[in-house]
């Protein structure tokens, strides 16, 4: 993770106030590529430190943004907090609001404890031991009721507030040291909050290595589409590939593959992408979303052991319509997945795997690294950061 750049500010130094206790620099923590800085703060109270906290800061004035641009970051910040304030779920991480000092804007979150599926999945990497298809399954179940709750939302007068994440992947999603599973950073989300960001152009907006078929080609998103991520995530949990991966692929053999119906969205996806500044490999994945076909997901499932199996093809259909019509609706399936393994498997049993693998990871440490079909999917792994040290146009 890249550090940010900028004025350093001492530790200890109090930024501001909010519910009756002050908050204190610790440490930067990164620049993120859609234009804030995100720090670790030190509660305080009148009887001393309390627990720490991640805040998000917005200056008033940037070198690195105009007034523009920075009034478009402060608005998507400020929906955040408004839409937290829907979003009350033991699987979604809470922010607790939004405070102002000297022009500068925070938004303070909770700090989730325990590591990121990111981070578990390069070091099983790294390490060449796989997670089983039960912690998948798992994993998959608490995250699909973290989004049903989200996408079931409705204001005060009953009306559906159409929240979608937009990005669901491996650093959004995190293991607890209890075992619980926690789902953060609805910071990109859509929905139709008054008043909402508009979005100037047609793209992915968050890690496109785990953005729908729809989302990297510029059609309607639902909230289908945080599912097809969701199921790019159970994948790799498993298997460490990623349908996006064009290692073996030529960027010629796909524009080939390009039926003449679809070659003009194509070319249009490919525009927007470079409007809007995104990585060059977006091309690539936008070329394999366009191409890639129902024979090629069995292929990359085949070595997924069953009800993971059937429930990965179904989430990885290209179309919305292919796949499960609701998060609902794929939870229920996860457990009933889980359940016809014959042995309970929660938080419990999560822990202890993921114990079980460091233990492994310790005796094996030093005697080889993953397979070298592999090496693809990390290099991803390694390199798939939100942080940048430049400023992003993603605003």
């Amino acid at each position: 993770m890249a550090m940010a750049q900028g004025p350093q500010r001492p530790e200890g130094v109090i930024l501001f106030s909010h519910g009756g206790f002050s908050y204190a620099f610790v440490r930067e923590l990164a620049l993120m590529n859609h234009g804030e800085t995100v720090m670790l703060v030190q509660q305080y109270s009148r009887q001393g430190p309390e627990g720490q906290y991640i805040v998000r800061s917005l200056p008033a004035t940037s070198h690195l943004y105009g007034p523009e641009a920075l009034a478009r970051i402060r608005s998507r910040l400020e929906e955040e907090v408004r839409l937290a304030s829907y979003l009350e779920h033991p699987n979604i991480a809470r922010i607790f609001g939004r405070a102002e000092a000297q022009g500068v804007l925070y938004v303070l979150s909770e700090r989730v404890p325990g590591m990121t599926l990111n981070t578990l999945v390069t070091e099983a990497m790294l390490r060449g031991a796989r997670l089983s298809a039960a912690f998948a399954l798992y994993v998959g179940a608490e995250v699909a009721s973290a989004l049903h709750h989200a996408h079931s939302r409705t204001d005060e007068q009953g009306r559906p507030l159409g929240i979608i994440h937009r990005d669901v992947n491996p650093a959004r999603i995190s293991l607890r040291p209890d075992g619980r599973i926690s789902v953060a950073d609805f910071s990109l989300a859509r929905s139709l909050l008054p008043g909402r960001v508009a979005t100037s152009l047609p793209r992915p907006r968050g890690e496109a290595y785990y953005a729908a078929p729809e989302a990297l080609l510029g059609e309607p998103m639902d909230a289908r589409s945080d599912l097809f991520a969701l199921g790019l995530v159970l994948l790799e949990l498993v298997s460490w590939k990623g349908l996006y991966s064009t290692a073996t692929l030529r960027a010629e053999d796909m524009e080939a593959a390009l039926t003449p119906e679809v070659r003009p969205q194509v070319f249009a996806a490919l525009t927007t992408a470079m409007l809007a500044n995104l990585p060059e490999q977006v091309d690539e994945y936008i070329l394999r979303a366009a191409t890639y076909s129902a024979q090629e997901v069995e292929e990359l499932t085949e070595e997924v052991s069953p009800p993971l199996r059937s429930i990965l093809r179904t989430l990885l259909q290209r179309s919305p319509e292919d796949r499960y019509p609701s998060a609902a609706a794929l939870e229920e399936e996860l457990r009933k997945g889980l359940a016809e393994l014959g042995a309970p498997y929660g938080a419990a049993e999560a822990i202890a795997e993921v114990r079980s693998l460091s233990a492994q990871a310790k005796i094996h440490k030093g005697v080889g690294g993953p397979m070298t079909q592999d090496s693809a999917s990390l290099e991803h792994k390694l390199s798939a950061d939100h942080v940048t040290t430049t400023p992003g146009r993603s605003a």
